[in-house]
């Protein structure tokens, strides 16, 4: 834990203490880095069988060092220059290793370079330098490693391996002889422009009214989103379908929310309510929303970029995290998980620090009792559990929204980095939203709430409502 310290009272704590002694309040799990790692190693016992002309194997043995599974394993080497046969492997669970084997015939004694490449998880990792010395008479192998960041031989003598000593070496020690890996860290994507959306021209009748559509607002997964006019002028956005095979997700969303306003509660303001709904003519269901007067956080923090900012002040996304806190803990008191909560589905309104949580299609309802399991996998914003089809509970909602502050405030979500700047304890609290435990990390969004405003106090003093101009 950062400081050794409570990131609520800041009292010194003992570096296991889950809870404050001085205030009670839950610490954050260590972190755990969710990449993939990964070892490799050699196996020098079949080195020595290595001779001219003869058919040998290297045996490479990979250990995931990482805390997920990494789905599949590929190696591609070359022997001085020449390409060897690829290996593959397929998932390999934490803490778990396998052995990958390459044939290879040396076809003259001397010093030979394999080098080569390991793809795992959506990461590659290079080695090279991995010289291995073939004798004319009889194999006599010895290991070199060239450090490449120093440009230093390291000359690893416990290698080494005569005719007959079996007992002396690194033999006389153990099998595995590790590899140096250089991993390759994908660069960020290069920003897109974004495809203008086409201009729509369509008019939906209702019993109630009739919608006239003039323009094409958003596309997802499911549907596409168009805006329009309700025949009392009413601004309106139209939520249909793309597929008559998406029907039950548009009927489920219309549902849940509902469920979500169906008691008068002070929430029911962050929950957009379908104010109509119809079906085409081809049979695609579709809801009507007044429109919402706002901006969704991928567009916030695009605006505040093309400003030189990183993203939104961490002053105004302390009441972004605490509407979207309201909104989490009220669905959670009702059974109900969001399930897909990402920057897209955050819109906020910047003069009176307004917010609507959308997109309710792939909400979980009362999971315990339903046996629904979770329904919309996002790489970069879903907790652990999801990909591990676990079980649903209100952590994993307020990992997503962790991440998704991380991205508004101008940071990093895939590697939980925040940018510069932020105060250390607000920092704290968005890193305990997303530890990679799901019993480790924060369980409670009304908890979380009033911990947040006892936040904002001590970093900016009473509260003082400061208008976000965007």
């Amino acid at each position: 834990m950062p400081g050794n310290s409570c990131f609520q009272c800041h009292a010194t704590l003992r570096d296991d203490a889950a809870f404050c002694s001085a205030c009670g309040a839950a610490q954050p799990a260590p972190e755990v880095d969710p990449r993939p790692q990964v070892a490799l190693a050699i196996d020098v016992t079949t080195l020595k069988l290595l001779a001219v002309g003869a058919r040998g194997l290297l045996r490479l043995r990979v250990d995931n060092r990482g805390a997920r599974p990494i789905a599949s394993l590929a190696l591609t080497a070359t022997w001085s220059g020449d390409a060897l046969p690829a290996a593959e492997h397929g998932e390999l669970a934490p803490s778990a290793g396998c052995e990958l084997a390459i044939a290879v015939t040396p076809a003259i004694a001397g010093v030979h370079e394999l080098a080569g490449e390991l793809a795992f998880g959506g990461r590659r990792a290079r080695f090279a330098g991995v010289h291995l010395t073939v004798g004319g008479s009889g194999p006599q192998v010895r290991i070199v490693h060239i450090d490449q960041s120093s440009a230093r031989v390291v000359d690893n003598s416990r290698s080494s391996f005569g005719g007959g000593d079996a007992a002396g070496g690194l033999l006389g020690d153990g099998d595995w002889h590790p590899i140096e890996l250089t991993i390759d860290e994908p660069a960020a994507p290069a920003a897109a422009t974004a495809a203008p959306l086409p201009a729509a021209r369509f008019s939906v009748t209702t019993e109630r009214t009739t919608y006239e559509v003039t323009s094409t607002l958003a596309r997802g997964d499911i549907s596409t989103v168009y805006g329009g006019t309700a025949g009392d002028g009413t601004a309106v956005a139209l939520k249909i379908a793309d597929a008559p095979s998406d029907n039950d997700l548009m009927q489920h969303e219309a549902r849940v929310l509902g469920l979500l306003v169906a008691e008068d509660h002070k929430t029911n303001i962050h929950f957009a309510q379908p104010r109509d709904q119809f079906r085409t003519g081809d049979g695609r269901l579709g809801s009507a929303f007044d429109r919402l007067d706002g901006l969704d956080l991928v567009a916030i923090r695009d605006r505040f970029r093309a400003r030189g900012e990183p993203g939104l002040p961490a002053r105004h996304v302390v009441w972004v995290m605490r509407r979207a806190l309201a909104a989490l803990g009220r669905a959670h008191q009702l059974g109900i998980l969001h399930g897909n909560v990402a920057p897209e589905h955050v819109v906020v309104r910047g003069r009176d620090h307004m917010l609507w949580l959308v997109d309710w299609c792939w909400a979980v309802v009362n999971p315990a009792h339903t046996g629904q399991g979770f329904k919309a996998l996002n790489d970069t914003y879903s907790a652990p559990e999801v990909a591990e089809r676990g079980r649903p509970t209100p952590a994993s909602d307020l990992y997503a929204l962790g991440k998704t502050c991380i991205f508004v405030v101008g940071g990093d979500p895939a590697t939980k980095t925040l940018p510069d700047g932020i105060d250390g304890k607000l920092a704290r609290f968005i890193k305990y939203l997303c530890v990679e435990s799901q019993g480790g990390r924060a369980q409670d969004a009304w908890e979380l709430y009033l911990q947040l405003e006892k936040l904002r106090e001590q970093i900016w003093g009473p509260h003082e409502f400061v208008p976000l101009e965007i």
